[in-house]
């Protein structure tokens, strides 16, 4: 068979309802333990409590975890965040359900006798995501005939977002069939970019598929019991779609 030429066609994957970011339903606040009472407090105060894990600078998520220690023993920790009422917790805590904006987040320890220490406090701010970029990198579809390997669909991924993101799947599909030439003829293989092995894509950055670790999406001629002549220099319109997370 001759070479076939290819036209495609990159549809950007959006982060928004359909994407990775907004399909898993955060409730909001946050899941702490019982809240602590009041009482007199006697003893020395215990330390300012150490943030060991934080939320980037910025964070594009929804959901935020801290973790954070005590260089002393002490009965327990408290937390705030935005704010918002003091609760027992830790010495780890998730928050769900965060908007975009400004965010403090305040952790103070407690001792036995019921002494609260100075509080530690991390600042972050969440940004509204924004969609990342799938574009075709020339030359394009090399030449497809039946019992050919899948040919590798090189993509070059951009990330306008102020943090960095992680590809957790591409894909191609067939946007329009060429005339006579059903799509069932072609067998269309996705990335092998999963929640498993993410592909990070820097803060304004790019990154070109294949590399090393991650595969680009292909695409390969079925070898079929019919005939497959009106496929024969036929011109491909392509989509590609994506997922990510911040």
């Amino acid at each position: 068979m001759s070479r076939w030429s290819t036209a495609t066609k990159a549809l950007a994957a959006l982060f928004g309802a359909a994407s990775c970011l907004a399909a898993v339903a955060y409730a909001a606040g946050a899941t702490f333990a019982p809240g602590g009472g009041g009482g007199h407090a006697t003893g020395p105060r215990p330390p300012r409590p150490q943030i060991l894990k934080h939320p980037a600078k910025p964070s594009l998520s929804t959901s935020v975890a801290f973790t954070f220690n005590s260089r002393t023993a002490v009965a327990g920790f408290q937390c705030q965040l935005d704010g918002g009422p003091w609760r027992d917790c830790g010495p780890r805590v998730v928050y769900r359900g965060l908007e975009t904006g400004p965010h403090s987040f305040r952790v103070r320890a407690e001792a036995r006798g019921g002494a609260r220490g100075r509080a530690a406090r991390f600042d972050w701010v969440r940004a509204e995501p924004k969609s990342f970029g799938i574009e075709p990198v020339p030359p394009g579809l090399g030449p497809l005939y039946p019992g050919a390997p899948p040919s590798s669909l090189p993509l070059q991924l951009s990330n306008p977002n102020p943090a960095p993101i992680l590809i957790t799947a591409l894909r191609a599909s067939i946007a329009a069939e060429p005339p006579g030439c059903d799509s069932a003829n072609f067998e269309l293989i996705a990335s092998n970019a999963s929640t498993r092995s993410p592909l990070r894509i820097p803060a304004r950055g790019s990154v070109t598929v294949p590399t090393k670790a991650t595969s680009a999406p292909a695409i390969a001629l079925r070898d079929l019991p019919v005939s497959q002549d009106a496929c024969q220099g036929a011109q491909l319109r392509l989509a590609f779609k994506g997922e990510a997370h911040g």
